[in-house]
């Protein structure tokens, strides 16, 4: 079986604050996903876990776009959508011995591993105020939520209109 081209990454804990950032993008997708054509369903899937692990490393192969979505505890602005580069496989490697790792150590373990660039990737990051358990999500980041959303929104519209030309001339989001 072909895996879908694009790939969404949610992670975080819904019983953690603003950590549920992840896991609230990933049921709006979901949501989304269930209004759409088969075609555009088949193009997209979602994986949500509290934290990515190196057993994650082969969820990336055969993928064309990767966005990975969490809270951030340390950020600039609110809500983020960065391109991620894979870390280098000395410092990706430590993450082998880790509980969890970063995107960006996950996207150097693919590259270590399969001997090949990962496939293009973004962090699409919400900046976290309150991490505590069981905690909702913080007011700061809940007045975010609606631009985290368009963001989500604009980045599957452009990840659909690179690998599904067949539809490009649809709004997907």
């Amino acid at each position: 079986m072909n895996k879908a081209p694009i790939l969404v990454m949610a992670v975080g804990n819904p019983s953690r604050g603003d950590d549920a950032f992840g896991p609230m993008l990933a049921d709006q997708l979901l949501s989304w996903l269930g209004s759409q054509s088969e075609d555009v369903q088949a193009c997209v899937e979602l994986i949500a876990d509290q934290q990515l692990m190196v057993e994650h490393v082969m969820d990336l192969s055969e993928r064309e776009q990767i966005l990975f979505v969490d809270a951030a505890m340390q950020s600039d602005e609110a809500v983020s959508l960065t391109w991620l580069e894979a870390l280098p496989t000395d410092q990706a490697a430590q993450a082998v011995n880790s509980h969890s790792c970063t995107p960006t150590q996950l996207l150097g373990l693919y590259q270590a591993m399969l001997l090949q660039r990962p496939p293009p990737a973004q962090l699409l990051s919400l900046k976290g105020h309150s991490f505590e358990l069981g905690e909702p999500l913080s007011p700061q980041a809940r007045a975010h939520l609606p631009q985290a959303v368009a963001l989500l929104h604009q980045w599957l519209n452009d990840a659909l209109n690179k690998v599904v030309p067949a539809i490009t001339g649809r709004d997907h989001a």
